[in-house]
């Protein structure tokens, strides 16, 4: 999405899937897993010790992360670290690997009722500073802090943000804009250290991107930017189509908000 001039970077989605009586999970964990590799040997065990009440596998190919159990089942894709945003490649084999996953967990689980299907995405905007972000936000006209807030508690207002519930006509939204700080995070080769930015100092920070500039074993993203945060869903859905879900979603909050936020 176009914003305001500033190209949005989508950093993460998720595709959710929750569910009613199944309990199947306990007895057939490990032959989904089995039928899941031998179909799709893309897809890893994430850690050394699965269990039936852990076993996340983790893809190959582009990092997609997926989970299931009694309850629900999701997968989740984020951009790698210091990289740009997930191109549409990504998204599009994401969207694939949730059809197909989650036709095999619906089979093997014999689900049949469903309690919330889901989709969500968080798109950010990268800012020089926090300031900026939260100015950057209001200036979007979506809300306003009254003056008497500050002033009341004699004070100035250091962040802002607000959450809406849209009933749509055939699924809910949740919007959310709120300035984040991103971590800081470094690779040490045996391991990342995420890091809060503001706790780093002037001279810290200086060495930082002097190391990503030479690319040497330190990335870092954006410190500070404004995020837009949507998640779509339906309680209760009757038919699941995963694939549909999502590309209708995203089709729908991304028509609605350029033209709100074009105005």
């Amino acid at each position: 999405m176009i914003i305001k001039g500033r190209e949005s970077v989508l950093q993460r989605v998720v595709f959710e899937l929750k569910y009613r009586y199944g309990y199947t999970y306990l007895d057939v964990c490990g032959r989904t897993v089995n039928l899941i590799q031998k179909d799709y040997p893309e897809w890893i065990l994430r850690g050394n010790d699965p269990n039936p009440q852990n076993a996340p596998l983790l893809s190959m190919k582009n990092g997609c992360i997926f989970n299931f159990s009694v309850l629900k089942h999701d997968l989740s894709l984020e951009k790698p670290i210091g990289e740009g945003p997930l191109p549409q490649e990504d998204l599009d084999d994401f969207i694939n690997q949730v059809e197909l996953l989650s036709a095999i967990v619906i089979d093997q689980l014999g689900l049949k009722v469903f309690s919330r299907v889901g989709f969500r995405a968080w798109y950010i905007f990268p800012c020089d500073s926090e300031q900026e972000s939260e100015k950057w936000l209001l200036d979007l006209g979506i809300y306003k802090i009254s003056e008497n807030v500050s002033t009341e508690f004699g004070g100035q207002i250091l962040s802002a943000g607000i959450a809406i519930i849209i009933l749509g006509e055939d699924r809910k939204f949740r919007i959310a804009f709120n300035g984040v700080e991103r971590q800081a995070q470094i690779d040490f080769g045996q391991g990342i250290l995420n890091i809060p930015s503001r706790s780093l100092h002037a001279g810290q920070k200086d060495f930082l991107k002097q190391q990503v500039a030479i690319k040497r074993r330190m990335r870092q993203n954006p410190e500070f930017a404004a995020m837009i945060d949507v998640d779509c869903f339906i309680d209760d859905p009757k038919i699941i189509n995963p694939a549909q879900f999502i590309h209708t979603s995203i089709a729908q909050y991304t028509k609605a908000l350029e033209s709100i936020l074009k105005r």
